[in-house]
């Protein structure tokens, strides 16, 4: 089965979208994976950004086996990437947005591809008190035709905006995405220490520090005590949250320090500034290292001269 991660017009960089910790583009090819679809063509666009895509796709060894990487100046119809990706002329494709992510069984959908024309495959969204926008996959074949529609068991959702990734994220802490048979959860990738608190390896939740779900601490992150998190917080690996911090409706970049008495609500904190969760308007900096910075990481043989590692 071939299936095509196509870029849109409408959300620049969707995959790097943190979706409870992976990017979109690696939740994507899990569950294109769990789908049973061999060949995956990603259009990356040109560019600096698209080669950040496929140096980000490439450490994956396991989901990057047989992605094919088809830098685009413009934006294309998704049969020129499929061609330029080598897949059989007589085979249909799937075609799946830079911005979808699902649980759809998308191998049942690709085993009812007509002889010729569209098929598309309508996504319900989960329900949300803020509605997420809804989705489609298309399935094409070699022959001009009909276009024709069906509802997909599942859910599915359209992530343009950190926001709307920060909620689908959510859900999926607290356990509230819809499961369709014969579909997998999305994987959290850390330890659920309490409903709706998860925890990754490395992570330190030090005692005293208020937290209040749906919270995901990422990788060998620190959480101090006195420190004030959730509901709605997404931090990311290696980052520090110090004591007097608020976070609410909020995501942390990796290797981001967030200083001692810092409200973060409804932002991103980067190691640069507050951005918006919309995606739009300028970063705005802070001015000052102590309320946000970049946490500098010792290497390996500094950390030995320290007799801190061996």
């Amino acid at each position: 089965m071939f299936a095509v991660i196509h870029r849109s017009a409408a959300a620049p960089g969707a995959g790097f979208l943190s979706v409870a910790g992976p990017p979109l583009v690696t939740r994507q090819l899990q569950w294109l994976r769990a789908s049973g679809f061999e060949k995956v063509a990603i259009d990356i666009g040109a560019g600096a950004h698209g080669e950040e895509l496929r140096s980000l796709v490439s450490q994956q060894e396991s989901l990057a086996r047989n992605v094919v990487f088809v830098p685009t100046a413009s934006l294309f119809p998704p049969g020129v990437i499929a061609d330029s990706a080598g897949f059989p002329a007589h085979a249909p494709f799937l075609v799946v947005p830079d911005t979808v992510l699902g649980n759809a069984d998308l191998a049942a959908f690709y085993r009812r591809a007509p002889e010729r024309g569209v098929r598309v495959g309508r996504l319900t969204p989960p329900p949300a008190v803020e509605p997420f926008a809804p989705a489609e996959v298309h399935l094409i074949t070699a022959a001009t035709g009909p276009v024709t529609e069906e509802e997909l068991p599942g859910w599915g959702a359209r992530l343009e905006t950190p926001g709307a990734a920060l909620r689908l994220a959510c859900k999926a802490l607290l356990g509230r995405l819809p499961r369709a048979e014969g579909t997998s959860r999305l994987l959290i990738h850390a330890a659920e220490r309490a409903p709706g608190v998860w925890v990754a390896r490395g992570a330190l939740l030090q005692r005293g520090a208020e937290v209040n779900p749906p919270v995901l601490i990422g990788p060998q992150a620190l959480v101090c005590a006195g420190a004030r998190i959730g509901p709605g917080a997404l931090i990311g690996a290696r980052a520090i949250i110090e004591r007097g911090t608020r976070l609410v409706n909020a995501v942390v970049e990796e290797e981001t320090v967030v200083g001692e008495g810092l409200e973060v609500r409804d932002a991103i904190a980067t190691p640069d500034g507050l951005a918006s969760l919309e995606g739009t308007g300028p970063l705005l900096p802070l001015g000052d290292p102590l309320l946000l910075a970049r946490r500098r990481l010792l290497s390996r043989a500094a950390l030995r001269l320290l007799g801190l590692s061996r």
